[in-house]
């Protein structure tokens, strides 16, 4: 039994809308702001000075007939929700557990995010151009491709058409937390080249909305427009087109339908139909061999840049940005005020507490990356476990430098500019208090007698991701660089 609910909006205009108990409050607000002028996507709802969930059916929403909503701006900037996309009995068995998981943001359109899912995966997946083959003459043996439609039920709604998936999550009421799509495809009667047609020509006519709701919404310069062709564009894909692999499967040909203008080639004698089309594997990806440096250790190589020009100073800026803003001065001020508090000084018991969580942190701390930066802007990577000491670290930047009857030292930057010792008791860890990621800075020593020098040794191996080439020259006066 329908019934009604009215929306009210700022200035006490109000509509009214319809219910049943299956119809969704997302469909309830888009209904009010067509009858009040306003754009649904900008909006939400409110009931008792409460949030209404829009994602719910009126059924669930514990709104009773004739209840008065508000209508609320909603947030513009797009908040994280966690999707996952339950695959059918099909499908299920290409990934672990039969599911999907991703982050996507609010704004974030269904068809979008069947093409990430898709991109993302590792194994051959497509939702959005599959297509079933059906033999639509047994005596001519003649078939058509038909496309098929990706069905998406999300609590309980079901959305199988064009129009349904280039909704966003947000117009779903789904504007946090985390929520479950399954996934099934329905056969359509559509041929598979005219359903392209129409997905391009829908994403030309969304193009050409979001273009004029941008010049509508924006008194700034005109801007570069990022369509939803565009995005679908640059998701990265092993295929060149989409729809090229399409999954078909063979159906029994129905009686009363006519013969298409593109069949099947014709087979002599009584040879049976030719097996339905099915995807093509890709290869397997090429998996690459880690360089090992001195004592068979991972190290990735970074050379330095061709260009003494940084490339940040490189990027135009706009004056504007470093101007300070009210705001930018409002917090300057906090700041002052709050460092011209009185703070109490920790006491004995909580500065060895302190001491006590910084050494049991270091305790867990199992490897640590150091990152070594020559003096021509170079730098080698390696991970360093809990056990190896100063002297290892001294050991391995020896090994990979020409010159290594140079002296030289390796300094790091914590309360001040320090050099590691040359110590084989003192581990990088549990006595330097090494962490996370390190930078060490490669210093030459007084004595040593080098002159443009590029520092590496020479390896040549495919798919570096930079090179220690070039061979050092040792003439010249000392401490060159």
């Amino acid at each position: 039994m329908a019934s009604q609910v009215y929306v009210l909006d700022s200035s006490a205009r109000r509509a009214a809308i319809k219910v049943t108990p299956g119809k969704y409050l997302s469909d309830v607000l888009e209904e009010a702001c067509a009858k009040l002028g306003y754009k649904a996507s900008d909006y939400g709802l409110k009931h008792n000075n409460k949030p209404v969930d829009l994602s719910l059916p009126f059924r669930s929403s514990n709104l009773s007939p004739g209840a008065k909503l508000e209508l609320i701006l909603a947030s513009r900037s797009p908040s994280v929700v966690l999707v996952a996309l339950q695959l059918p009995q099909s499908l299920a068995s290409s990934v672990p557990n039969g599911r999907l998981v991703d982050k996507f943001p609010s704004n974030t359109t269904l068809w979008l995010i069947l093409r990430q899912f898709e991109s993302n995966g590792e194994a051959n997946l497509n939702f959005t151009g599959r297509g079933v083959t059906q033999v639509e003459n047994v005596a001519s043996r003649a078939g058509r491709i038909f496309y098929e439609m990706p069905v998406l039920n999300i609590v309980g709604r079901e959305l199988s058409t064009f129009e349904d998936l280039q909704k966003t999550l947000a117009q779903l009421g789904l504007n946090n937390g985390s929520t479950l799509i399954r996934l099934d495809f329905k056969k359509t009667d559509r041929p598979l080249e005219q359903a392209i047609a129409e997905i391009g020509q829908y994403f030309k006519e969304e193009e050409i909305s979001q273009v004029s709701d941008k010049a509508e919404s924006s008194n700034t310069a005109p801007k570069e427009v990022d369509t939803i062709t565009a995005a679908i564009a640059r998701l990265p894909s092993a295929e060149p087109n989409a729809f090229e692999d399409v999954d078909t499967t063979s159906v029994n040909a129905s009686e009363g339908t006519t013969a298409d203008p593109m069949p099947y080639p014709e087979t002599e004698g009584d040879a049976p139909l030719p097996a339905p089309v099915t995807p093509s594997k890709r290869p397997a990806p090429e998996t690459r061999k880690p360089v090992l440096g001195p004592d068979q250790r991972p190290i990735s190589v970074f050379s330095p840049p061709s260009n003494d020009t940084p490339k940040a100073a490189l990027v135009p800026h706009n004056e504007e940005d470093f101007e300070p803003t009210i705001a930018h001065a409002k917090l300057h001020q906090s700041r002052l005020l709050n460092n011209t508090q009185n703070k109490r000084l920790l006491s004995d018991a909580e500065t060895e507490q302190q001491e006590a969580d910084k050494a049991a942190k270091l305790a867990n701390t199992k490897e640590v990356s150091i990152k070594v930066r020559f003096p021509d802007q170079s730098t080698i990577v390696s991970t360093f476990n809990a056990q190896e000491t100063c002297a290892h670290l001294y050991t391995f930047v020896k090994g990979v430098i020409v010159a290594e009857n140079q002296p030289f030292k390796l300094v790091w930057t914590s309360k001040g500019s320090q050099t590691i010792p040359k110590d084989e008791k003192k581990k990088l860890i549990k006595d330097l208090g090494f962490e996370g990621r390190m930078l060490i800075n490669f210093v030459w020593g007084d004595a040593a007698n080098l002159q443009k020098l590029k520092i590496l040794q020479e390896v040549r191996r495919a798919g570096l991701v930079g090179s220690y080439v070039a061979l050092v020259e040792t003439d010249g006066e000392a401490g060159a660089l």
